[in-house]
């Protein structure tokens, strides 16, 4: 079989409990030239990253789930990914469901292995045209995906899918994702991989300004609107005409401001802060937000009708603890980007960066490489060069030293979690007799109940200092 052309790196993934028949298959295929990764409960292929499997070898009846169940999860993360579903006994009524889920084929395990052969090279050449860069994708960059965005994994390729439907039409796109993800590098493809490109992209953060300043900075102002309004201002909706306006966390706005862009949004004029003239609108609006919009319209704070006109198409950024095969891919263009070609990373900086949990996203991502950049000596970014909270996650732990012994002070009553020795016990009850005493032996041993002589060769062991006794 040529397979000269299938990516090697990319392998095909047989999910079968019966571990002579998938080792049986697994090394055919490793003899035909595939690279293979097996699995023998659907949990473990489920809990899988798939975004690289080139085909799946699926038997559908599995110890832990139905077969079908299987199919049905594999196609709704990636409807891309060839399913081959392969049985013993093969039924009519089963294949027909299976290729309803979306099987790519459905073979009986008693095929001649030609059959299997042309069925695997059909499904490599349709899963290889799938990973063909949608439009707009850079040449020579095989991980870029649409304009800027970088990423291989299953959910950033959902992520290109549903921006490639969208990029040639105006539908309102609402941007969600926590702080740091790249909102705005997706918004800047949808625009500049659009029917828009050629217009202006304007963007502006609405959490910036404070409400005034906002909707002057929105709608524009009038010469003399307010005091400082020294000359007419024209505002982001009338700088993006003819192209798009991205309105960065717009779950911030104010409710007067959200009423003014509602009325936008439905009447496509607006009107500059101090004037009577209605001014024509034609911009692609593009909203994005870390917040949970739906709660905040339960909670009141964001407008019920501004959210169903700003979320038309909503796009969800992922997490990039959400997509951990991205982090080495994004590691590596940002050293390129910042640092040149010539830059690698050591096997265990490489081993911190990915068990790291990126609480700040692909930005932290950014910010930690460039300071790595600038701290290496070499072409090597070593684990030296990576912040302490990094290095940690790869280094032995470092065995924490014992408290210190308490000492207890002689003043203060001992806490009853503390055991104090009996010598010291001893000592300090012949100090509190002496001083009773006015350093009298012979009544400090009528208090301690001790012979005169016992008391003095205590006295001495334990190393008491104590005034003469008086006359």
């Amino acid at each position: 079989m040529n397979v000269l052309d299938v990516n090697r790196q990319s392998p095909v993934v047989i999910v079968d409990w019966d571990d002579v028949a998938r080792r049986r298959l697994g090394a055919w295929l490793e003899a035909a030239g595939y690279a293979v990764r097996e699995y023998a409960t659907a949990r473990e292929a489920l809990e899988a990253d798939s975004a690289e499997w080139l085909a799946v070898c699926l038997e559908l009846v599995l110890d832990d789930m139905a077969g079908l169940d299987v199919l049905r999860h594999l196609r709704a993360r990636d409807t891309t990914l060839p399913v081959i579903v392969l049985t013993r006994n093969l039924q009519l009524d089963t294949a027909v469901d299976a290729t309803r889920m979306g099987a790519f084929a459905f073979l009986d395990k008693s095929s001649e292995p030609a059959r299997l052969e042309r069925t695997l090279q059909s499904a490599a050449k349709t899963r290889r045209l799938t990973w063909r860069a949608p439009r707009g994708a850079q040449e020579g960059g095989a991980e870029r995906l649409i304009g800027a965005i970088v990423g291989r994994s299953a959910p950033m390729r959902t992520l290109a899918r549903q921006l490639d439907r969208i990029l040639q039409s105006d539908v309102p796109v609402c941007i969600f994702g926590e702080t740091g993800t790249g909102k705005e590098l997706v918004a800047r493809a949808i625009h500049e991989q659009g029917a828009r490109a050629k217009g202006p992209f304007v963007a502006v953060n609405c959490a910036a300004f404070s409400e005034a300043l906002l909707e002057s900075e929105l709608f524009g102002h009038e010469r003399g609107a307010f005091t400082g309004a020294s000359a007419q201002h024209r505002g982001c909706f009338e700088q993006a005409q003819g192209g798009t306006l991205f309105l960065d966390e717009v779950g911030e706005m104010s409710p007067a401001t959200q009423v003014r862009l509602l009325r936008i949004l439905q009447e496509r004029t607006l009107r500059r802060v101090g004037s009577t003239t209605e001014v024509r609108v034609d911009v692609r609006i593009i909203a994005a937000t870390h917040r949970d919009l739906v709660a905040e319209v339960k909670a009141g704070r964001f407008r019920e009708d501004l959210y169903y006109r700003l979320a038309v198409y909503p796009v969800k950024v992922p997490a990039l603890r959400e997509r951990p095969t991205d982090i080495l891919s994004l590691s590596d263009h940002f050293l390129e980007k910042f640092g040149g070609a010539s830059l690698v990373l050591a096997d265990e900086a490489r081993e911190a960066l990915v068990r790291h949990r990126w609480p700040g996203n692909v930005r932290e991502l950014q910010n930690v490489i460039q300071r790595a950049i600038l701290s290496c000596d070499g072409e090597r970014i070593e684990l030296a060069d990576l912040p302490p909270e990094l290095r940690v996650l790869v280094l032995p732990p470092v065995p924490v030293a014992p408290p210190p012994l308490q000492r207890m002070s002689e003043d203060l009553p001992p806490s009853p979690d503390v055991v104090v020795p009996l010598r010291e016990l001893e000592r300090r009850e012949i100090l509190k007799a002496l001083t009773v005493t006015n350093g009298s032996i012979t009544h400090a041993a009528r208090l301690l109940g001790l012979g005169r002589a016992t008391l003095y060769r205590r006295v001495a062991e334990l190393r008491i200092q104590r005034e003469p006794e008086p006359g």
